[in-house]
């Protein structure tokens, strides 16, 4: 066994629990409810989020065009919800409960290059 970082703010947590060349990274959260976590874009980067536990909104803004789009879906269900380049996306915790995502990304987190833009829905 070994610890990895985890990383605490009042949102809730963010823990990554594997980072590979070729398949990207992989990696959960928490959020406690009303909380909403994301509000940013990426030019490249593609990422795919399954709730785990809990009732998640998720809000997405096309850069572009402005076009909006949204979905709920909760841990209950195996659903991905898989976001795309140049689209703003972020999470809402709309339940009563502490909601658990897991999240891939295709690409690691580069601090030198980092393709996450804020960018508030």
């Amino acid at each position: 066994k070994y610890s990895v970082a985890r990383h605490a703010d009042p949102r809730g947590v963010f823990v990554e629990m594997l980072r590979t060349p070729d398949t990207g990274q992989f990696s959960y959260f928490t959020a406690h409810p009303g909380i909403t976590r994301g509000g940013h874009y990426h030019h490249s980067k593609t990422e795919k989020f399954l709730v785990i536990k809990g009732h998640a909104l998720f809000k997405f803004r096309h850069m572009g065009t402005g076009e909006t789009y949204e979905l709920a879906t909760n841990g209950d269900v195996a659903e991905i919800v898989e976001t795309a380049p140049g689209w703003t996306h972020d999470i809402t915790n709309i339940g009563q409960d502490e909601l658990i995502v897991m999240l891939w990304a295709n690409e690691i987190f580069d601090r030198e290059r980092p393709d996450t833009y804020a960018c508030p829905l």
